[in-house]
This record gives C-alpha cells, sequence and structure tokens, in this order.
C-alpha cells in the first residue's frame, strides 16, 4: 500500500542538508505510535518499522552559498508499508493537523492520495528507483567502528538484500519466510551518497539508483516492495515503484 502525501507553504520551501531525517520526523509525528516509533517489529535483535518513503518528488535545487536545498512551494513524497494500519494512523494524523512545522518551514497539506497499483502476477519484474537502495555490513578495524557499502554489481547485494526481506517477512507474520529474492541492476544505475541528519548527529549512506530487476515469488515481491528494499527503509532508502514485468 501506497500513499501520496502533498505539501504546500506560501513561498519557496528550504530545507537542510540530511532533510530526509526531516520527512522521517514527520511521519512518526503524524502515525503517533510509541511502539512503532520506539521498538517495531523484531526478529531476534532486529527491529523493522516496516515502511519506506521517497526522495522529495518535486526538483530542487542545492544552494552552494548557503548549503541548503530550495524547492518550489508545493512538495510531495510516497510513503509504503505492507502493513495498512501505519500508513491509516498516519493519514489520519495528517488530516488533524492544519498546519505543521517541516524544518523551518511552515506548511500545510494540500492533498493526501492512496496510489493504486496493479497486483504483481510475475515473478520477473523490473522496478524503478524512487530513493537508493542500499546495504551494508558493520566491522571493527584498528578499534574503530566501519561500515562498508555493497554495490550492485557485487554478489552480496543480491545476497544480503534476500537475507533482509526474509527477516521482514518473519518479523511481521511470526514464522520463518519461504520466500527467496534476487535483484540485479539493468541500466542507469548510480551510486548516491546521501547524508541522514543534521549539526553533529548524522550518517553519509552510499546508495544506488537506476532499474534493476527483481526475481521471486509474486506475493513475496510485492511484499518487499511495499517494506523496503534493503536497509533504512525508514530514513528514506528502499522505496521502488513497478515499471515492468514478465
Amino acid at each position: 500500500m501506497k500513499i501520496k502525501i502533498t505539501l504546500i507553504g506560501e513561498s519557496n520551501i528550504i530545507l537542510p542538508k540530511g532533510f530526509n531525517e526531516i520527512i522521517q520526523w514527520f511521519i512518526y509525528s503524524s502515525i503517533k505510535d510509541e511502539w512503532l516509533h520506539d521498538v517495531g517489529f523484531l526478529h531476534g535483535k532486529r527491529a523493522f518499522k516496516l515502511f519506506c518513503f521517497s526522495e522529495i518528488l518535486e526538483k530542487g535545487h542545492f544552494n552552494q552559498k548557503k548549503k541548503v536545498f530550495v524547492f518550489p512551494n508545493t512538495i510531495s513524497f510516497i510513503v509504503s508499508s505492507p502493513v495498512d494500519w501505519i500508513l491509516e494512523k498516519m493519514a489520519g494524523g495528517v488530516f488533524n493537523n492544519s498546519l505543521v512545522n517541516f524544518g523551518n518551514n511552515r506548511l500545510s497539506l494540500k492533498e493526501i492520495a492512496v496510489l493504486k497499483s496493479g497486483k504483481i502476477d510475475s515473478s520477473r519484474i523490473k522496478v524503478k528507483t524512487l530513493s537508493p537502495i542500499e546495504v551494508h555490513t558493520t566491522f571493527e578495524a584498528n578499534g574503530k567502528k566501519k561500515t562498508y557499502y555493497y554495490n550492485p554489481k557485487e554478489s552480496d547485494f543480491s545476497k544480503l538484500i534476500n537475507e533482509n526481506a526474509k527477516k521482514k517477512w518473519t518479523a511481521l507474520y511470526g514464522k520463518n519466510c519461504p520466500y527467496e529474492m534476487k535483484i540485479k541492476p539493468k541500466d542507469k544505475i548510480k551510486k548516491r551518497v546521501v547524508q541522514f541528519g543534521q549539526k553533529n548527529s548524522y550518517v553519509i549512506v552510499n546508495g544506488y539508483v537506476g532499474i534493476f530487476e527483481l526475481v521471486g515469488r509474486p506475493e513475496f515481491l510485492q511484499f518487499i516492495i511495499d517494506a523496503g528494499l534493503g536497509s533504512r527503509n525508514s530514513q528514506g532508502f528502499g522505496m521502488v515503484e513497478v515499471i515492468g514485468g514478465k
């Protein structure tokens, strides 16, 4: 399930570097669910929020002098989840707030729309990223914590995304996942370096955007498209849209 949120202000919308954190705050403050924010869906020691969101759909530009992004007075983004009550709570929360603080911008709701997506009935589909896909591992080297981000051309990229998808499914349904999936880049794949967070508390994430092919059971592909591919989905990574199938 997907919903599209459109917000409007009186003038250009100015956002700092790392503004995905602002979108994330807007989503959590609209849902108003402490369990989802603090705990989430558990798989062992891992916790999943089971929602993801797109980049801002309108084109903006980066003001190099002021170090801010400038967007038109109307912006929109898509939120998806395989859990209907998450989006239902969010929609209700958005409707109840006539005005919202979005960073340093005072915005109001222009539109909220449920996006209809056709049922996936193919085991091989082509998708386009609406936010970068990233998957990583962390380790210690010389006493310091390091993060390695995988390139889609590496075999572990598909392997780790499959393992991640299976854990999300188990976290939601409470039983072992019977499905498998594969992902591989098709064309127009580009690296995207994204800052999440601001000031003294932020991370730099390496993700990839472009066209990918997914292979797996249709019901599992539908689940993972709604939940988000890869890691950091609730920070604005891993949203895709279906653009073709066999």
